[in-house]
């Protein structure tokens, strides 16, 4: 029994070490000793962290490989499945491991967005190309703008275009940029239908002091976690829409009304003359 219960200690510290690499962008490290916690018996959990591991540095066989071990141990497994769906279109067009040389992907914790009225949205990106970069977006993955006029492009860490904001949105927060705001941007949901962006003003310049950043029920559809487990949070990132099928004991997890997304009818208002000339 002794030489048992060390063992589930030894796999306890091996499962922190390879959780605290990960979140590190360590990921290299990160396979390694979820490898090492795999000898002293198999999980589907590691396997999904193997996995991820394996995605986040590009090589898509080799999480193929991991998730399917997962489904073996446990074939309802949503986390697995889902991602197996994205690596299958992925490796069929030919990118088994063609991101490899891709930089390290920066997750945001998603409790930073926890709903604050007029400082924080979710919204859905038009004009997503369908690329590998796109098809390989997941939960958390930080954002970057790129603001060009009156519109603003989300970016990767690699500079590759995901899509833009939509144009009214766009204006104004190319305006508030322009004008000293800060944001923080991380995906909500990435699947081959929609591409979701959370939104956090994160500093409000002086100049703009009188300009609310998503005014109205724009800011009313952010999503927020609390009191998560890391290990659970882990798995939120990989998979935000299977939270309620989880066993995690989450306190709260909120959405906003999917149709209320966009309170453009607020930007509108807030705007006012300025909208002229902006493209429907």
């Amino acid at each position: 029994m002794a030489r048992q219960d060390e063992k589930q200690r030894i796999r306890r510290r091996l499962q922190e070490k390879a959780i605290e690499l990960a979140a590190m962008n360590r990921w290299d490290e990160a396979a390694e000793i979820n490898h090492q916690i795999l000898q002293l018996g198999e999980d589907p959990d590691t396997y999904n962290r193997v996995g991820k591991a394996m995605m986040e540095q590009g090589l898509y066989t080799e999480a193929h490989d991991a998730y399917q071990q997962t489904l073996r141990l446990t074939p309802t497994n949503t986390i697995a499945r889902k991602n197996l769906a994205r690596l299958d279109a992925l490796i069929a067009r030919g990118f088994g491991s063609g991101q490899a040389n891709r930089k390290p992907r920066q997750q945001v914790d998603l409790r930073m967005f926890i709903t604050e009225t007029g400082r924080t949205a979710i919204t859905a990106l038009i004009d997503v190309p369908r690329v590998p970069a796109v098809d390989a977006l997941v939960t958390g993955e930080k954002m970057l703008f790129r603001v060009e006029g009156k519109t603003v492009y989300v970016v990767d860490a690699d500079g590759t275009t995901v899509g833009r904001l939509e144009p009214k949105l766009g204006q104004r927060l190319a305006e508030l940029i322009n004008g000293g705001n800060r944001y923080l941007a991380a995906i909500a949901q990435s699947d081959p239908r929609t591409v979701r962006l959370l939104i956090r003003e994160t500093y409000q310049d002086p100049s703009q002091r009188n300009r609310i950043s998503f005014p109205g029920k724009l800011g009313e559809g952010a999503a927020y976690v609390s009191n998560l487990r890391y290990e659970e949070y882990e798995d939120l990132l990989d998979d935000v829409d299977d939270l309620d099928d989880s066993d995690t004991d989450a306190e709260e997890y909120i959405t906003g009304d999917e149709e209320e997304e966009l309170g453009l009818d607020e930007i509108d208002q807030d705007m006012g003359d300025d909208d002229d000339g902006i493209e429907e």
